[in-house]
């Protein structure tokens, strides 16, 4: 009998060059507006994405998260999860270009929504910045203090630290007493941010 030809294995789609994307991420139904601006490589995945945003506005990871993209929901894996993996899911998979948007949740008690917009994509040249890096370009105002009751509360929060005297003291608490709503040190966010990437804890 002839033998049989041997099965060719499937070749996986090579990926295209790794490119750096420039992300805005906003706080939704926060006034004055709280923001910060990421280059990162897309090589990460979505749970990358979710401990470079973590650091980059002050939150602690305290809470559970989720990407909203395309209407599929990415999480990290829990006993009640019903997203799918977002350790596993790389942002090059997605093919971001310029203008995509989608969304990340964080505390779904609070629900602190970000809104995501892709503001520029470009390749990574051989000679620049190693694409593991995440960097912080730029960004405006104190994130709030976590369990502040999410947008409304946190509203009221600012409400009384403008009259600490007229507030009840039971709302400001538990805030910080160096607390400053307007406050963000870039120099120092973006030191932080580049060697928690480069030490691997991104």
């Amino acid at each position: 009998m002839p033998r049989k030809a041997p099965a060719r294995k499937k070749r996986r789609a090579k990926r295209p060059a790794p490119r750096r994307l420039l992300l805005r991420v906003s706080l939704r139904h926060v006034k004055p507006a709280v923001w910060r601006e990421l280059s990162i490589s897309d090589r990460y995945s979505l749970s990358q994405l979710h401990r470079t945003i973590q650091m980059a506005f002050g939150w602690l990871d305290c809470h559970l998260f989720e990407f909203q993209i395309g209407g599929r929901r990415f999480e990290q894996q829990h006993e009640e999860a019903n997203g799918e993996d977002a350790a596993t899911a790389i942002l090059a998979d997605f093919a971001f270009d310029r203008g995509a948007a989608f969304r990340y949740v964080y505390d779904f008690g609070d629900y602190w929504e970000h809104d995501i917009v892709v503001k520029q994509v470009d390749d990574i040249e051989p000679d620049a910045m190693p694409d593991f890096v995440a960097l912080l370009v730029d960004g405006a105002r104190a994130c709030p203090p976590e369990d502040a009751g999410g947008p409304g509360g946190y509203a009221d929060v600012l409400e009384a630290l403008k009259n600490p005297a007229a507030a009840e003291p039971e709302l400001l608490s538990w805030i910080e007493k160096d607390f400053d709503p307007a406050r963000f040190d870039l120099r120092t966010a973006r030191h932080a941010l580049v060697l928690a990437s480069a030490w691997g804890a991104i």
